[in-house]
């Protein structure tokens, strides 16, 4: 057993019946030797296949995404000039044209500085006096007031409880220096644009001056100019000034809005599934040639087979696919032929039912052969399972075997060493006795 030394021959027999067990072990060990070569062939078929139906699997997504309409909602909106504004296609509605898009005004929020009758020199000091601070402004064109009780609140106080509202921000900036701070409230709308416009301040008491308290940052609009036509918006985003189509204005300045069919996402997902199905025969093609783990299972082929099948029967009948190549290596690879796919897409009135079709049909023959492959993938692993549990049986009964025939040998040898040294005494005495009659 490991960790233990022995040592055989002891008994001068010429016997070393420790070489004999390895040898006996060695002969024992054939059959386990021979189903871990089993054992690792299944493995080899198991991950075989695994990789085939990976590939196979891979083809389900873009089929998938082929049979929804979300996929054939097609039309894209672009700007020439990003930094100016950015569009939205919000539904396939949206009418393809070209557009002079000019951005007169961003939306601005209402900002106002709020004195106070003091210089404030510490913001976490309470205030001297007391009274309610009212912050006049409206939210959607509609009148709104905040009311705050300042008594016994510091200036950070009155902040942080006019930003647990909604429609509000407030800050504080120090109009001094360092030394001989001076602080004031800065209260800033949520929502920009002229109906969202904080429109005065009161107080109940003489804390706040309210007489020089102003507007800093006046409300305003977002202003474009499209094809001559001037609009306005209360945020920066322009939504049903075209059908379907959101703009956002970022700066001032002119550019050009275009609204076009955009097919990339349907040919991107026919495009998967013809790269695909290019990835899918050639792991198969490898995975059966000779000497390789699946060697000789042609009723693979037939896979590539069905999916070749389902492509030729929806895209090669309008010569949406050619042939890749004509060396061998290349040989029932294919590829998009963009032309004819762009002629299809858009002169052939039924293009999103045919890809539709196609779409559910690759599923169903996906599905089909990924179920088939699952089940004899599960198969290999019961297999694998089985034969490494055979293993260590067989294994530990070998041991176990082994062990009990080197304590009988050792058994044997001592015995062995005890007669031999017995017959030494024995000799010894009879010696001695001879010894003793000669001498009379």
């Amino acid at each position: 057993m490991a960790g233990e030394f022995y040592i055989s021959g002891i008994s001068n027999t010429g016997f070393d019946y420790m070489g004999y067990l390895e040898k006996y072990k060695e002969l024992k060990n054939i059959p386990i030797k021979l189903m871990e070569q089993q054992a690792e062939q299944i493995k080899l078929q198991k991950d075989a296949l695994s990789a085939i139906n990976n590939k196979l699997s891979a083809l389900f997504s873009p089929a998938l995404n082929l049979t929804l309409e979300t996929t054939y909602e097609t039309k894209s909106a672009t700007v020439s000039n990003t930094d100016i504004a950015s569009a939205t296609v919000t539904n396939n509605n949206a009418l393809n044209g070209t557009y002079s898009l000019t951005v007169n005004s961003l939306a601005e929020s209402s900002k106002w500085r709020i004195d106070l009758t003091t210089t404030i020199t510490d913001v976490n000091t309470a205030l001297q006096g007391s009274g309610t601070l009212t912050i006049n402004y409206q939210l959607n064109g509609s009148a709104k007031s905040l009311n705050i009780d300042y008594t016994g609140k510091s200036l950070s106080d009155i902040a942080n409880e006019i930003n647990q509202y909604q429609d509000l921000e407030a800050t504080i900036i120090n109009v001094g220096d360092v030394n001989n701070p001076d602080y004031r409230l800065i209260v800033k709308s949520v929502n920009t644009g002229t109906q969202n416009a904080i429109t005065g301040i009161s107080d109940t008491g003489t804390t706040f001056n309210t007489t020089t308290s102003t507007e800093i940052v006046a409300a305003q609009d977002a202003s474009i100019t499209l094809d001559g036509i001037t609009i306005t918006s209360q945020s920066n985003t322009f939504t049903g000034v075209l059908t379907g189509v959101d703009i956002t204005v970022k700066q001032t300045g002119s550019t050009t809005l275009t609204v076009s069919d955009d097919f990339s996402n349907i040919k991107d997902n026919i495009n998967a599934v013809i790269d695909g199905y290019n990835q899918l025969k050639e792991t198969i093609r490898l995975a059966t040639s000779q000497g390789q783990p699946l060697q000789g299972e042609a009723t693979l082929n037939t896979i590539a087979t069905s999916v070749l099948g389902v492509i030729t029967n929806y895209l090669g009948k309008y010569g949406l696919v050619n042939t890749l190549g004509d060396a061998e290596t290349t040989k029932g690879l294919l590829e998009l032929n963009e032309e004819a796919f762009n002629n299809f897409i858009q002169n052939n009135p039924d293009a999103k039912q045919i890809l539709q079709d196609f779409g559910r049909a690759l599923e169903t023959v996906v599905t089909s052969y990924t179920d088939n492959l699952t089940l004899r993938d599960q198969r290999y692993e019961e297999q694998y399972i089985d034969l490494q549990r055979r293993i260590e049986d067989l294994t530990k009964r070998i041991d176990d075997q082994i062990e009990s025939m080197r304590l009988r040998f050792a058994r044997l040898e001592t015995y062995l060493s005890e007669m031999q040294a017995t017959q030494v005494r024995i000799q010894n005495f009879a010696n001695l006795i001879t010894g003793n009659n000669n001498e009379q």
